[in-house]
């Protein structure tokens, strides 16, 4: 806190009591400017600290914020990624199995039309 220069009350002088009374309020309000100059400043002072705390607080928000969306994003793919690499070999091992089927159902087909037609037909 600024300190207030002190004024000097003068006693009443020899020029009696209207002056000493006139020099007593010039220097109260002397004193009182000075006071009031130097609330006004800690104030000043308190003011520019809450809006300093506050635009760090919203820059470090911001900052979590961002750093929370770009984790989000990562997990995100990642789980899509092993969503895609395991639908790939369900699809991919759906269709090897069904080629297989298909090649045995078809020797089964061969197998039975051969012993049915019998030798001479094969």
């Amino acid at each position: 806190m600024a300190t207030t220069p002190k004024t000097e009350i003068r006693p009443l002088e020899r020029h009696g009591l209207v002056p000493g009374v006139a020099h007593l309020a010039l220097d109260i309000v002397d004193r009182t400017q000075s006071t009031t100059f130097a609330l006004l400043q800690d104030a000043r002072g308190e003011l520019r600290a809450l809006v300093d705390g506050g635009i760090e607080l919203a820059e470090k928000s911001a900052t979590s914020v961002f750093r929370f969306a770009r984790k989000v994003t990562a997990r995100v793919d990642e789980g899509v990624a092993e969503t895609l690499t395991g639908t790939e070999r369900l699809v991919g091992g759906a269709v090897k199995s069904a080629r297989e089927t298909a090649r045995a159902a078809t020797e089964t087909a061969n197998t039975a039309v051969a012993g049915l037609a019998g030798p001479a037909a094969a």
